[in-house]
């Protein structure tokens, strides 16, 4: 998981968000069932979810897998909806995620917010497993099942990727040589389009000592 800035509104929702959630709580309200699932489903908006992928570069806010590469991915609800209905339409209250990271949060409370909460403080990587450092970040691994086989393997790949890319670097002879391209590996991680930023990020920093040394 990695620090997430929000992007910009949607314009479905600066128009619609206050009516859809004023007719939303008043079907609650008539316990309309029908009427709740159908004013429920707005959020799922073409235009909603294509600028959560812009904003999550297409990747899970969570667990940081590449989406759309296997699947359509889901919008989720940061405070789940079943909690606060009146969340539902708010834009600060999306976000991206693998199908996976979204059923098993589900409408657990108390995970770790990528948009409020800085990851590093809570989470550390040993290698591709991801460790908590607080009980809110211990809570985040056990109740998404961040360690889960398939993340563990492609962790690993990127891992293994960035540390052959750093091997290269350190071939080189030229000093001026070797630190562009090592800023060039990290500026690639900064622009938060690789998957498993988090767990490539220590590659970098435990390599770069060595080449500041």
């Amino acid at each position: 998981m990695i620090k997430l800035k929000k992007g910009q509104e949607p314009q479905v929702l600066k128009d619609n968000s206050s009516t859809w959630t004023k007719e939303l709580l008043a079907a609650i309200a008539a316990n309309d069932k029908d009427e709740i699932k159908r004013k429920t489903k707005r959020y799922n908006h073409p235009e909603v979810k294509s600028a959560l992928k812009q904003e999550t570069k297409e990747k899970c806010a969570y667990c940081e897998a590449k989406v759309t590469a296997v699947a359509h991915g889901d919008i989720e609800h940061v405070t789940p909806k079943s909690i606060d209905r009146s969340l539902t339409f708010l834009w600060e209250n999306l976000t991206f995620a693998c199908q996976i990271c979204n059923q098993k949060k589900s409408a657990k409370e108390d995970i770790l917010d990528p948009y409020s909460d800085q990851p590093d403080d809570h989470l550390f990587f040993a290698g591709a497993f991801v460790k908590g450092r607080t009980p809110e970040g211990t809570r985040t691994v056990l109740e998404l099942d961040l360690n889960r086989a398939p993340l563990l393997e492609s962790r690993n790949r990127e891992i293994e990727r960035y540390a052959g890319e750093v091997e290269k670097v350190f071939l080189v002879q030229d000093v001026e040589l070797k630190r562009l391209l090592f800023d060039s590996l990290i500026a690639e991680l900064e622009s938060g389009e690789p998957e498993h930023i988090a767990a490539c990020r220590v590659v970098l920093e435990t390599y770069g000592k060595q080449l500041a040394a």
